[in-house]
C-alpha cells in the first residue's frame, strides 16, 4: 500500500509517494519540475529511515517532508495492530487446544469410570473397579493429551524447519564463477530490467560504490563474473574495473548538469565548442560541483545526457 505526502513550499508543491514492501522501498518524489522515482532494495540490515536517507540528501527533500515521512515510518513500525493480531491468533489457538484437550480428558475419564462402575455392579466389588477404571481413564486421558501435544508441536516445528531450509536453499544458491564480457553483462542487465515491475528501475542492481550486485542477475548470466563491473546510476552506462572512477564522476556531473539546465535553460558548455565538452567552470561557479572531475564528459544529443566518449571529428563532407 502506497502513502502520499504533500507539502507547500511557497509557490512550489512538494509530493512524495512511499511504498514500504518486504524487500524494497518504492519512492516517487516531485518538487516543481523535479521528478525522481527510485526502488531501494533492502539488502542490508538497516532501518527504513536509513535506506531513505541517501535519497533525501540526493534530491534535496525539504526538512518538513523528511520529518513527516520519518514520523509516519516510526508510527507504522510501532502500530499495535500487528501485535494484537499475533496475540489474538495465539489466544484462539490456545483456547482451541484447551478445548480439545479438555474434551479428550473428560471422555477418557468418563469411559474409565463407567467401565469400572459396570464391573463393580456385575461382580459386586464396589468401589474396586470404579477406582481402577477412573485412574485408568485419567492415565489414558493424560497419554492422549501428551500424544496430541507432541504431534502438534512437532508438526509446527517441522514446518518451520522446512521453511527455513527452503529459504536457505534459495538464499545460498551458489553459482559458478565465470568469465564474461561487458556486452554479456549489458544483455543480462537489460533482460533483468525488462522483468522488473512497473516503477522499479535497474538502479537496484547498483551498490553504493557503483559496482553491480551480480547475485540478482546471476541466473541470466549463468554464473557470477570473475571480474567486477560498474554502472552509472544516472545513464546506465557500464564500465570495467579499470574505469571504476568514471561511473562515480558521471553520476556527479550528470546531476549537476540536470540542475544547471533546469535553472538556466541551457547546457553548461562553451558556445561553438565542436566537441560539446561539459564546462566544469560554469558548474563549479554556480556551486553545482564541489570539485573538478578527472574525467572529461561531453554533452550528447539525447536529452541532456552526458558521455565519457570523445565525439569523433566530422569530415568536411559531413559539414
Amino acid at each position: 500500500m502506497k502513502h502520499k505526502f504533500t507539502k507547500q513550499l511557497g509557490r512550489v508543491e512538494e509530493n512524495l509517494e512511499l511504498g514500504l514492501e518486504e524487500k524494497w522501498i518504492y519512492v516517487h518524489y516531485t518538487k516543481g519540475s523535479i521528478e525522481k522515482t527510485a526502488c531501494l532494495l533492502k539488502n542490508a540490515n538497516k532501518s527504513n529511515e536509513e535506506y531513505l536517507e541517501d535519497f533525501f540528501v540526493e534530491n534535496q527533500v525539504s526538512t518538513e517532508m523528511i520529518k513527516e515521512v520519518t514520523q509516519f515510518i516510526k508510527n507504522d513500525a510501532s502500530h499495535p495492530d500487528t501485535h494484537w493480531n499475533e496475540f489474538s491468533s495465539f489466544l484462539m489457538k490456545a483456547l482451541s487446544l484447551n478445548m480439545v484437550f479438555g474434551i479428550a480428558a473428560a471422555i477418557s475419564i468418563y469411559f474409565g469410570y463407567k467401565s469400572g462402575a459396570f464391573l463393580d455392579d456385575r461382580y459386586e466389588l464396589y468401589p474396586t473397579f470404579t477406582l481402577i477404571g477412573s485412574f485408568l481413564g485419567i492415565g489414558l486421558g493424560g497419554l492422549t493429551i501428551y500424544s496430541m501435544v507432541q504431534r502438534y508441536f512437532k508438526s509446527s516445528i517441522q514446518k518451520e524447519r522446512e521453511t527455513e531450509n527452503t529459504t536457505d536453499r534459495n538464499d545460498n544458491q551458489h553459482y559458478p564463477v565465470i568469465d564474461v564480457t561487458i556486452d554479456e553483462v549489458r544483455r543480462a542487465v537489460r533482460t533483468f530490467s525488462d522483468k522488473l515491475p512497473k516503477g522499479v528501475y535497474r538502479t537496484i542492481l547498483v551498490n553504493d560504490d557503483n559496482s553491480i550486485d551480480f547475485t540478482q542477475i546471476a541466473e541470466f548470466l549463468g554464473g557470477v563474473p570473475s571480474k567486477i563491473f560498474y554502472m552509472s546510476k544516472e545513464t546506465y552506462d557500464l564500465f570495467e574495473e579499470s574505469e571504476k572512477i568514471i561511473p562515480y564522476e558521471m553520476d556527479m556531473v550528470q546531476k549537476a548538469v540536470d540542475q544547471y539546465v533546469k535553472e538556466h535553460n541551457e547546457y553548461p558548455m562553451l558556445k561553438f565548442d565542436p566537441q560539446h565538452r561539459v564546462n566544469y567552470y560554469q558548474l563549479m561557479q554556480d556551486h553545482y560541483l564541489k570539485k573538478t572531475p578527472e574525467t572529461q564528459f561531453y554533452m550528447t544529443d539525447l536529452d541532456g545526457l552526458i558521455t565519457h566518449i570523445k565525439p569523433k571529428k566530422k569530415n568536411s563532407s559531413q559539414l
